[in-house]
């Protein structure tokens, strides 16, 4: 009897110092107040009965999009004590329970007493099981704006829409594009460029072709950019992987990603990839490999890309091309090719513009009788645009694209034909069709709608 009231009572004291916790964290952040921060190019929705998921890989900038929702809600005149955020990776907090987020109501109440509705920020939120059930009982009971962040691996989109019944909306964020890796550099793209602007640009391009687009890199130089890319790989690794799935062939699951790294942007089935851990060394069943490749998928690390066909079912049983959320993985591995990697950041930029702005937006890839158009983009049904990349244009290579480009414009009826280049730009006729050659930074610098935002 005395050790179940002597266990009660440690039980109680422990809830104490988490909401003696909890009280402090809030009180740090409110004095600390909103840090300096660059503006992403994406604005979280701010729906009220649904919370807003935020996922995507480790350092993507997750946190700083909560700030920034925060600072537009001040800029429309909120105070900042109605914003309540919470670190639920705070060291001070270890241990909270999903019951012990109750307390955020009365730390929100007892600071804004009399308030209909209520502002809260949770970063971080997989740390605490059961969360679900917290939010989703404030969203039920009362006027609640409700955003968290969490890794991809533990906030899967078919996860959350069961546990919050319809009550959530998942954004995916992506490292940096090239618009926002140069605001963060700060440089302002002019409406008209000169000679000094197209060199700066031409080194800027450079950069984010081979070290990729985590906002923690920008200002770092070459060595430490690489230190950290590896840092990152390894929390994906174990922080992501390893934690959630309980994986049990960690050196199968290095080679698997080493694998991937090195064949990015080309078609690797899953069997292909088996063979080549086989060739490496590796033991491991190829039911192991697609699952452990699923994973990948999971957590947003590999981007695949699917074949078009007839229709969506068939799609998914061709071969993928293999993509990377960032270009400073392959910098690890020592991949240095530069048309795989100027491939690589066209296919996240445009599912980058999927996930933000054109939510049916669907990207492919085409091939038939040997001829190969590396991206189809489908919007509502009908094809939009057809595009190649290809870092040099010389003959071959010329007529191959070219005339990949033609054959699939015949197929599938679409007339917007475009070559993302190494350099060249124009408009050429080929085989009675219209083909637009346009240089990757000017590519990448197309606005939000694919308008042009540049001269």
């Amino acid at each position: 009897m005395v050790r179940y009231i002597y266990e009660i009572y440690l039980m109680l004291l422990i809830h104490m110092n988490v909401r003696a916790a909890l009280e402090e964290v809030v009180e740090e952040f409110l004095r600390l107040g909103i840090p300096s921060l660059k503006r992403r190019e994406i604005s979280l929705p701010k729906p009220k009965g649904k919370a807003v998921v935020v996922t995507g890989l480790r350092r993507t900038g997750k946190t700083y999009l909560l700030y920034q929702t925060m600072k537009e809600y001040l800029e429309s005149g909120k105070n900042l004590d109605q914003l309540l955020y919470v670190n639920l990776e705070d060291n001070r907090l270890e241990g909270i329970t999903s019951k012990d987020l109750s307390y955020l109501v009365e730390i929100y109440a007892s600071r804004n007493p009399g308030s209909h509705e209520m502002y809260l920020f949770l970063d971080e939120v997989q740390v605490v099981p059961g969360w679900e059930k917290f939010v989703r009982r404030l969203l039920e009971r009362r006027t609640a704006y409700i955003f968290v962040t969490g890794s991809s691996s533990r906030l899967l989109s078919y996860e959350l829409a069961s546990t919050l019944r319809g009550r959530s909306l998942t954004q995916k964020l992506f490292p940096l594009s090239f618009r926002e890796f140069l605001r963060f550099k700060g440089f302002s793209t002019p409406r008209v460029f000169t000679e000094d602007d197209r060199g700066v640009l031409g080194s800027y391009l450079k950069e984010y072709l081979v070290y990729g687009g985590f906002p923690e890199l920008v200002g770092y130089d070459e060595i430490l950019k690489v230190k950290t890319l590896q840092e990152y790989l390894d929390l994906v690794i174990y922080r992501d992987l390893v934690e959630r799935y309980g994986i049990e062939k960690l050196g199968a699951l290095r080679a698997l990603i080493r694998a991937t790294v090195r064949n990015f942007a080309r078609k690797s089935s899953v069997r292909r990839l088996h063979t080549m851990l086989l060739s490496m060394g590796a033991k491991i069943s190829v039911n192991k490999v697609y699952e452990y490749f699923s994973y990948l998928e999971d957590v947003g690390f590999v981007l695949p890309i699917r074949k078009l066909e007839t229709s969506d079912i068939e799609s998914m049983r061709t071969i993928p091309k293999l993509y990377l959320i960032d270009n400073g993985f392959p910098t690890i591995y020592g991949v240095k090719d530069e048309g795989f990697r100027m491939e690589n950041l066209v296919a996240v930029e445009l599912l980058r513009r999927k996930h933000y702005w054109k939510p049916l937006m669907e990207v492919y890839y085409w091939e038939s009788r040997g001829k190969e158009v590396d991206f189809v983009v489908r919007e509502g049904g009908k094809i939009r645009e057809l595009i190649q990349v290809s870092a040099s244009l010389d003959h071959d290579v010329r007529e191959r694209e070219f005339s990949a480009l033609s054959a699939a414009s015949k197929a599938l009826g679409c007339e917007n034909l475009k070559v993302v280049t190494g350099g060249e730009e124009g408009v050429e006729e080929w085989d009675g069709k219209r083909i637009e050659l346009i240089p990757l930074w000017k590519w990448l610098l197309l606005g939000p709608a694919g308008t042009k935002t540049v001269s």
